[in-house]
């Protein structure tokens, strides 16, 4: 049976007897309400096919309805071709992409391994290229509603994906890697934005009259999206890559949302690597290691993250969730700390500490502290820096690292000597920070916690105020989202930052981590 073309008031679809096996959407036009617009790109493998199509109907404005996908309903089962994006500067439907229905719907639970779905037939392919350019033998087709876990993703660019599958189960079962094309899959993650008022997703973090046309796409109230990864940006907007749904003119998942539109329910962490590094049984050079206990493993990569603890020679201890590397199959590694970068926080990570505030009266000495390691006797009135990195006397003092109650004279004592170096270590980039604020006084929530403080007031497993070289802060006057975004490019790599509506998270633990707590 040869193929034809039909076109509806929705789409440009490449036909097989009376259902569908390829489609191109329309897109509103961004220049004229009245018309919609598609990249005819996509037709161009349509017309290398050894069926390929020689004639056309057009049914528009005939109130029929779009026909059926081929296997949707025991149809045919020819492959459909990629789709192509449309051209630069046109708006897409208003929601955009495959978006879930609203409503009443519970949290989702959190993802307990990589899966990816196919959303729309796809090939997966032994290279990122058009399934048109490959042979036979070098792709897969793989139809809609078809699951896979997978042990990481790599995005290798032009909209592509390379997959490592936990079980080799395509082809002839012997390969585990292939490459797809990213609009037609989604990754189940367990993290839904709900969008909860008629809002935009934008290019860039800033008022939308700020933005052109083509850098904003309107999406209404009601729509669900999972989401890879979100992380605070500037302005009180979130830094979002969705999941399941390509919005935009361009084929992108990366946008920027104003915060108080959406509601972000659920959470995961990751660990992507971002330079080519040797995964290792143990933290030592790789040269120390038989090849059994290391593997190489690619700039890029991103793997879901199960557990992590804390640096030891200048590497972490990770375990991978649904990820089994090397000819041992082992989920647990050591990793150089300036190779990678974690995002994400722990669910329920929700801390809600309370800072004792500025000495009232900074002639008083205040409330005597012995410190583990350190001989002699401290005040929680003395600063923790008696001479800073501007050679003046330090703006904060022990009494707000240790959250010392000067009515009772209780406070923090830190476990060891290890705590009290990190909280020197922290407090130097503390007075770095007030000096970008112009010496502004900074408002601490939270400094060193002990385990059972950490507990009580929800903070995370693993927190690094347990080791007492992170901080929760407040400049006043100025948004935690804004203070996050000034201080990203600054911080790097060493360590982690973080913002919630109410504070700056920032630690110095050796390794680039960004999370928003999502309140």
């Amino acid at each position: 049976m040869g193929t034809w073309v039909k076109e509806t008031d929705e789409a440009f679809y490449l036909m097989q007897g009376n259902q569908w096996i390829s489609r191109i959407q329309k897109r509103p036009s961004s220049g004229n309400p009245k018309e919609r617009v598609l990249n005819v790109e996509g037709m161009r493998d349509w017309f290398l096919r050894s069926d390929s199509p020689l004639a056309m109907t057009v049914a528009i404005g005939t109130g029929a309805p779009e026909p059926e996908q081929a296997g949707s309903s025991g149809g045919g089962t020819q492959p459909p071709e990629e789709i192509i994006p449309p051209p630069d500067g046109e708006t897409p439907p208003p929601t955009g992409g495959e978006t879930p229905g609203s409503g009443g719907t519970p949290a989702p639970e959190p993802a307990k391994s990589l899966t990816l779905r196919v959303k729309s037939t796809t090939y997966f392919k032994l290279q990122p290229k058009l399934a048109s350019e490959l042979t036979d033998a070098e792709k897969v087709l793989v139809t809609n509603g078809t699951t896979f876990d997978i042990q990481y993703y790599i995005d290798v660019g032009k909209n592509h994906w390379q997959v490592q599958l936990l079980e080799p189960t395509l082809g002839d079962k012997t390969n585990r890697t292939w490459f797809v094309y990213t609009p037609d899959i989604d990754v189940l993650t367990g993290v839904r934005l709900r969008v909860v008022s008629d809002t935009l997703f934008k290019t860039e973090p800033k008022i939308s009259s700020q933005l052109s046309e083509s850098q904003k796409v309107f999406v209404k109230n009601g729509t669900q999206l999972s989401l890879l990864a979100f992380k605070p940006a500037a302005g009180d907007h979130y830094e979002i890559e969705l999941a399941d749904a390509v919005v935009g003119a361009e084929v992108s998942s990366k946008w920027y949302v104003y915060s108080p539109d959406v509601k972000v329910d659920g959470n995961r962490e990751t660990l992507e690597v971002n330079g080519d590094t040797i995964f290792k049984s143990e933290p030592v050079q790789s040269s120390q290691l038989g090849s059994a206990d290391k593997v190489l493993v690619k700039k890029g990569t991103v793997f879901l993250l199960n557990s992590y603890a804390q640096p030891a020679s200048n590497h972490v201890r990770v375990a991978l969730q649904g990820a089994f590397l090397g000819p041992q199959n082992r989920t647990t590694w050591h990793v150089y700390v300036p190779d990678i970068a974690i995002s994400g926080t722990e669910i329920g990570n929700r801390p809600s500490d309370q800072g004792p505030g500025q000495p009232s009266n900074p002639a008083d000495r205040g409330v005597p502290l012995t410190l583990p390691g350190f001989t002699g006797t401290y005040y929680s009135n003395d600063p923790i820096q008696p001479k800073n990195r501007y050679g003046v006397r330090g703006n904060f003092t022990w009494g707000e690292a240790l959250h010392v109650n000067r009515s009772t004279g209780r406070y923090r004592r830190p476990a060891n000597a290890g705590v009290v170096y990190g909280i020197l270590k922290v407090a130097d980039a503390m007075e770095e920070i007030r000096k970008m604020y112009g010496d502004k006084p900074l408002r601490i929530n939270s400094w060193y916690r002990d385990p059972a403080t950490n507990a009580a007031v929800g903070g995370a497993s693993m927190s690094r105020h347990l080791s007492g070289d992170a901080v929760d802060f407040v400049v006043p006057g100025v948004r935690c989202s804004d203070v996050y975004a000034r201080l990203n490019g600054w911080w790097g790599s060493r360590g982690g930052l973080a913002s919630s509506s109410v504070f700056t998270h920032i630690d110095v633990r050796g390794y680039r981590a960004r999370w928003s707590y999502g309140y």
